[in-house]
């Protein structure tokens, strides 16, 4: 008895040793809130003060300091989220994520993002004397210097990443990643070219493959085969899933001028819709330093704020949607698989070798051949390569110009003016941005930069094009000036929601216009926020709280109950009573998205049913859903259901009967009452919306278990939906259940009457390390739709803080 009391005693012993010797561990691996550190090359004393939730308040003497100490500040919050986001767009994925990330990795260097960078870096290393390139090796010096010094983050022992320094290229690999995720030309495209092919043209009209004609826009004022196609689809969407970074997809932004606010100031407000991740994807910093004052949200590994705001102005962004990406089938030698036709030639192609490095395996080695159009794709994705399809080139705007970003970022943060804040904007070639402007002065404006191209007038960009002829080149680009815009409008305020944008040729003596084609979605957000800011009442920051988390939807009702009409007296409506209280459901909806509301689980299932009963027997699974992932489902719906004679409504597999589309509805409302009574229950009245529809925000590391319960926040029901302002994004599906899976990735209010109260909320928390109290204190926040101050005032800074780091030279 004595020997096992003592044994347990041991034992007893040795687990606290080991609990004690774990918690020391973790606990080592916190970020440093307070104290004194050593940064080599500082010139002066830089003072951080961190706020009470985490973000760094930077008092230098000088930018270059500051920028130094944001690098170090930055590091030890998220230096696997720089690690992750450098090697999304470098193609070094597999390299500590293993085999599964090869054709990810693959993907990536073939489409250019690492030979773009390369180019980048000799122009960044040619303008070494300008202050932007200064600050941002000091900000890469602050960040090795924590890779050097600092402990080392949780996931770098768990995957067993060595640390290396972060160069010059890193920056621009990172650019070039979040231009990727801009580039809905990738995911449309191929979708779009096989609907054509291999069904006709008729398919294709009745879905809104470019713009609703009368919908809302924002208005301008100045003075191969079906392999290659499913398997381009197929992989786009694919890498987008298997991506352990965030995908950006679209925004909200409006700014509205001194005549509409109760303080008689500019009020701005933006909400940048990215995929959710853990951690989050901007970094909130405030930086203060003689003749420089700026607080912004930066992303991991970048070192100026694309979002932010001085107390004389403030930038904002939305996604611009312009198609800057064209596929072209290209014509092989049959005597030389290294050549294709040009024009009236043979012409060779590039040939660059790659290498993947894999973890746990031997490299992948491969080449990318490269014709005058761009980096053939066919090798590119999975299971294709000995199909014998024709090769396929890829152009892309982002690859074939300079990449001003990092010179246009620097500039909107020390903009002194509105026409030096609009020279940084038409600074940017790609990618594509509404830039949202406002300032203490009392100006507004809105920015459509990037380099729009100029295409023949023949060229359909959505379709594949013809790479031999000669026929289908780009034929140069537009001259920025006459790019959708508007500054200090008669209306009052400008605005954004990814819609479609007014003209190019868009002067008033010109006579001329036309709309740029583009990925835009369809005009339910852009209604909302047309509806909200014509209204005649004041605006004030209580009220731009409100509408930044409006989930009603300005479309949704309106279309249920067209749909409820065409079902007008068929007996379906009647099959039991959850049939009959669902009819009233949805015909009594006002869009509201709030979490007890039923009438969105009934209608997002409803939508599904139609879509698949009309597209599933003519497009395969895989293209059907990679189509409900782009914004052209979004901006079809409307069409094709309104549309009674659409031929999609008839089933291409019965040969001796023409469906309809009524039966078609039928069938999809019946089918959707059943699939959620067995999804629910049979109680309608718990059928809520906060239960399918649930946030978690997903750790690279959380994807596996037990680890998603360490690092991944939530599940958390959530307010909200596709295409309401409170844009809680998912992809319908079969199952009913909508993980979110994108949507405001920070929500800011600025009111230019008090500047140094600014506000903010961001979907999880400032710090990226799990061991921190700031990795997930907002989430519910979020989630509740509240907001927190972006403090400027150092008095209130001080008086909410967690504590200092003092850094020193020596």
């Amino acid at each position: 008895m004595k020997i096992l009391k003592t044994i347990l005693k041991i034992l007893v012993i040795v687990l606290v040793v080991i609990a004690v010797g774990l918690w020391l561990f973790l606990n080592s691996k916190k970020p440093d809130y307070s104290g004194t550190l050593i940064l080599p090359g500082l010139t002066e004393k830089v003072e951080v003060i961190f706020d009470d939730y985490g973000v760094p308040h930077i008092y230098a003497e000088n930018e270059e300091d500051a920028y130094q100490a944001l690098g170090y500040v930055h590091a030890q919050d998220r230096l696997f989220q720089m690690e992750i986001m450098r090697r999304v767009g470098g193609g070094r994925l597999a390299e500590i994520l293993g085999v599964e990330l090869v054709s990810t990795d693959r993907f990536f260097k073939t489409i250019g993002i690492e030979d773009a960078a390369d180019i980048s870096v000799k122009d960044f290393e040619q303008n070494s004397d300008t202050p932007w390139n200064r600050g941002a090796l000091a900000y890469l010096k602050g960040v090795n210097h924590f890779i050097e010094n600092g402990p080392t983050p949780l996931e770098f022992t768990l995957l067993g990443i060595k640390k290396e320094a972060y160069t010059p290229k890193d920056m621009f690999l990172i650019i070039g990643y979040m231009s990727f995720s801009f580039a809905h030309g990738f995911r449309t495209d191929p979708i779009v070219t096989k609907i054509k092919r291999d069904f006709g043209i008729e398919y294709l009209n009745d879905l809104a493959i470019h713009w609703v004609s009368g919908d809302e826009m924002m208005h301008n004022y100045q003075v191969p085969d079906s392999t290659i196609t499913d398997a381009i689809a197929l992989q786009t969407t694919r890498v987008v899933d298997r991506l352990p970074a965030p995908v950006f997809l679209g925004s909200n932004s409006w700014v509205l001028g001194p005549g509409k606010t109760k303080s008689g100031k500019v009020l701005f407000a933006n909400d940048t819709h990215i995929g959710f991740a853990q951690p989050s994807v901007w970094y909130e910093a405030h930086i203060e330093c003689p003749g420089f004052s700026f607080y912004g949200n930066h992303l991991a590994g970048y070192p100026y704020g694309l979002v932010g705001h001085t107390r004389r102005a403030s930038i904002g962004l939305t996604m611009f949607e312009n198609d800057d990406v064209d596929f072209y089938v290209e014509k092989q030698n049959p005597e030389n698989e290294n050549q294709v036709w040009e024009d009236d030639h043979w012409a060779d192609m590039k040939i660059i070798k790659k290498t993947i490095k894999v973890k746990g395996s031997k490299d992948v080695q491969f080449d990318v051949k490269t014709t005058r159009h761009g980096p053939l794709v066919n090798g590119a994705m999975e299971d294709i390569d000995s199909l014998g399809s024709a090769p396929v080139s890829v152009w892309w705007a982002y690859t074939k110009f300079p990449n001003n970003t990092l010179k246009a970022s620097y500039g909107f943060a020390h903009s002194k003016s509105m026409s030096e804040a609009r020279k940084a904007a038409f600074s940017i070639s790609a990618p594509g941005l509404n830039v949202m402007y406002g300032d203490i002065e009392g100006n507004i404006a809105w920015w459509a930069v990037a380099k729009l191209i100029r295409r023949p007038k023949h060229v359909n960009s959505k379709a594949f094009l013809d790479g031999a002829s000669g026929n289908d080149e780009p034929l140069g680009v537009f001259d920025v000036r006459e790019n959708p815009q508007s500054e200090n409008p008669a209306q009052g305020f400008v605005y954004s929601a990814n819609n479609q944008p007014d003209t190019i040729y868009a002067k008033a003596d010109s006579g001329k216009g036309t709309l740029y084609p583009g990925y835009y979605v369809p005009e339910d957000r852009a209604k909302s926020i047309n509806k909200h800011l014509r209204s005649d009442i004041k605006w004030d920051t209580e009220t731009m709280k409100k509408m930044s988390t409006d989930v009603v939807s300005s479309s949704y009702p309106s279309f249920a109950s067209n749909i409820m009409a065409v079902l007008e007296n068929e007996s379906v409506l009647q099959n039991s009573s959850n049939h009959i209280e669902a009819v009233k459901v949805l015909k009594n909806w006002d869009g509201s998205h709030e979490i007890e509301d039923v009438a969105p689980t009934i209608y997002n299932k409803l939508i599904y049913n139609i879509l698949h009963n009309a597209m599933a027997d003519e497009i395969s699974t895989i293209t059907l859903d990679a189509f409900l992932s782009t914004h052209m489902m979004k901006r079809s719906i409307k069409v094709l259901i309104n549309n009674e004679s659409s031929v999609w409504w008839d089933n291409i597999n019965t040969k001796d009967i023409k469906e309809t589309r009524k039966a078609m509805l039928i069938d999809a409302f019946d089918r959707s009452i059943r699939d959620l009574e067995k999804q629910l229950g049979p109680d309608i009245q718990e059928w809520k919306w906060g239960i399918v529809h649930t946030v978690e925000h997903i750790h690279p590391i959380g994807r596996k278990e037990p680890f998603d319960k360490i690092f991944n926040v939530g599940p958390i029901p959530i307010k909200g939906g596709n295409e309401v302002i409170n844009n809680l994004g998912f992809t319908l599906n079969g199952s009913g259940w909508y993980q979110v899976t994108y949507g405001p990735a920070m929500r800011i209010i600025i009111d230019f009457s008090d500047v140094d109260n600014a506000l903010s909320i961001l979907p999880t928390g400032q710090s990226g390390n799990v061991m921190s109290d700031h990795y997930d204190d907002q989430a519910k926040m979020y989630a509740d739709g509240n907001f927190r101050k972006m403090m400027m005032n150092k008095k209130d800074i001080e008086e909410n803080q967690i504590g200092t780091l003092t850094l020193k030279s020596n």
